[in-house]
């Protein structure tokens, strides 16, 4: 078998990781962990909603959903039954971006689970009956989201911020958008999507090489792609946004943010650190010691930065009783303000950056993020970042650039704001 090789090593002989180009354009991310008993695999896939296309919003997530109805040579149990029935998981999702398609199992079954993997990836038939099916499935998941105000706002905002962009759109998309999806547009999606460039295989569990040469000449060279690569529009120039709707709930739900730097650019990595700073998962965050702990206001506050192609989204949700809401409007746009005129201390700035460091080291110990991760990252950057340039990368942020990041992304004209408010009570609208 011919393939070219590349290797890139890093000084975590723990977190080496090899990619593998086939000629059909493939590539494989490959990791060998001897410790484990379990193998982490999975199709990787540059196609995600904002690829749907106007006239089909929900497509990607839609075509997520149907590779499991049958193949050329499978129908629905048998897919379904055949990485179960040794006590493996399979399961996929989509993002804005991505789909992703994978599945964990005892790493004996590996071969099993490619050669499952990619029948279903590359090799499903999308029967007219089945398509039927997952629409009213897919209507129950939406309605499962639009009944969950802290799932909901999310999804409205992005609307917000990149409105009349596929950015915007709803991952499921609507029920009506659902009901018009045809296996014809399916297939116009695969063609244009799953190309060489945009598709990655991982797998990374205890499978030793001469394994994996065996199922990469079995299931993964015999694959072939459509080529070309497809264009992304980028959103039109941001435009701030103050919406309020009404819901049927008792708190009040609010998403203050805006646009923010893509992948690629250098504020990436200042604005990951910022946000962590703000209100990341750590109970220590700014964020949660000031607004929950310190005043009671919230159960629920933390702060977000999504990454794109093209652009960026950052913000914060936080809920809480209608009648704390501006107490704690003002106590973010405090920390904000915050943020942007004071600058971090040496001491505080390395602390933030240990924390950072030292959550990104915990995720690695999950083989399956190691395996998603890994395989982005070859998607977004043509290759593997090493856990040590991350690193780098990291320390090199001083507080002046920091700072800097603050005052150009937490500005109050780059700040839209989506607040869900409880409808007024009826009883209370006759008294009055």
């Amino acid at each position: 078998m011919s393939y070219k090789q590349k290797v890139r090593k890093n000084t975590y002989p723990s977190l080496e990781a090899k990619v593998i180009e086939l000629p059909n354009g493939i590539r494989i991310v490959y990791k060998y962990v001897p410790y484990t008993l379990t193998v982490h695999c999975g199709y990787i896939l540059n196609a995600g909603s904002r690829d749907d296309g106007a006239e089909s919003m929900g497509l990607a997530h839609f075509i997520e959903h149907s590779i499991f109805k049958g193949t050329q040579k499978r129908k629905t149990f048998h897919i379904l039954n055949y990485l179960e029935s040794v006590g493996g998981d399979l399961n996929a999702y989509t993002t804005k971006e991505k789909t992703c398609v994978y599945a964990s199992l005892p790493a004996s079954y590996a071969e099993r689970a490619t050669e499952l993997l990619t029948d279903i990836v590359f090799h499903s038939t999308f029967p007219e009956k089945e398509l039927d099916k997952e629409r009213s499935v897919i209507a129950e998941e939406i309605d499962m989201y639009r009944n969950a105000p802290e799932e909901a706002i999310f999804e409205d905002f992005d609307e917000v911020v990149f409105p009349k962009h596929s950015l915007g759109d709803p991952i499921l998309g609507t029920k009506e958008s659902v009901q018009g999806i045809r296996r014809d547009h399916i297939l116009k999606f695969i063609q244009e999507g799953y190309t060489a460039g945009n598709v990655v295989f991982g797998l990374v569990g205890n499978v030793t090489e001469a394994t994996l040469r065996r199922i990469i000449s079995k299931y993964l060279s015999p694959q072939v792609l459509p080529t070309g690569k497809r264009e992304r529009i980028a959103p039109a120039p941001y435009q701030q946004e103050i919406r309020e709707t009404e819901i049927p709930f008792s708190q009040a739900h609010e998403v203050l943010g805006g646009r923010s730097f893509p992948l690629e650019e250098a504020g990436y990595y200042p604005m990951v650190l910022l946000s962590n700073l703000l209100g990341g998962p750590a109970m220590n965050s700014r964020l949660n010691l000031n607004i929950r702990e310190k005043h009671g206001l919230t159960y629920s506050i933390s702060s977000f930065y999504n990454p794109y192609e093209d652009s960026g989204l950052w913000g914060i949700y936080y809920a809480c009783d209608v009648a704390n809401l501006k107490r704690v409007r003002r106590l973010v746009d405090k920390e904000l303000k915050r943020i942007r005129e004071e600058k971090l201390g040496g001491l505080r700035l390395q602390q933030v950056k240990k924390q950072l460091v030292g959550q990104f080291t915990l995720s690695y110990e999950n083989l399956l993020s190691q395996m998603l991760g890994l395989s982005k990252d070859v998607l977004d950057y043509g290759e593997i970042l090493p856990f040590d340039v991350y690193i780098q990368k990291m320390e090199a942020i001083s507080a002046e650039e920091l700072q800097d990041t603050a005052n150009e992304i937490f500005s109050k004209e780059n700040t839209s704001r989506l607040t869900f408010m409880p409808e007024p009570d009826e009883e209370e609208d006759e008294e009055a």
